[in-house]
């Protein structure tokens, strides 16, 4: 299911007036379509390219993923 956000109405973002510095951005990165590609291209690249392509992903959105993430 996709949230349909109107983003012309500043109601429907009050929410980010209570986030930390760390959940502004990835409210906005995850919203950014070159990481979204970005990212589904890490998720399923083979393990020797893996290491390769978390290096990228570092230097280009600052992001490391050391483990996985849990539920």
């Amino acid at each position: 299911m996709v949230l349909e956000i109107a983003w012309q109405s500043s109601e429907a973002y009050a929410f980010v007036d209570a986030l930390s510095p760390s959940q502004l951005a990835w409210e906005w990165l995850r919203r950014n379509e070159a990481y979204r590609r970005d990212y589904a291209r890490f998720r399923v690249v083979d393990d020797p390219e893996k290491e390769t392509l978390a290096t990228l992903m570092q230097a280009r959105w600052g992001l490391r993923f050391p483990d996985r993430s849990r539920t």
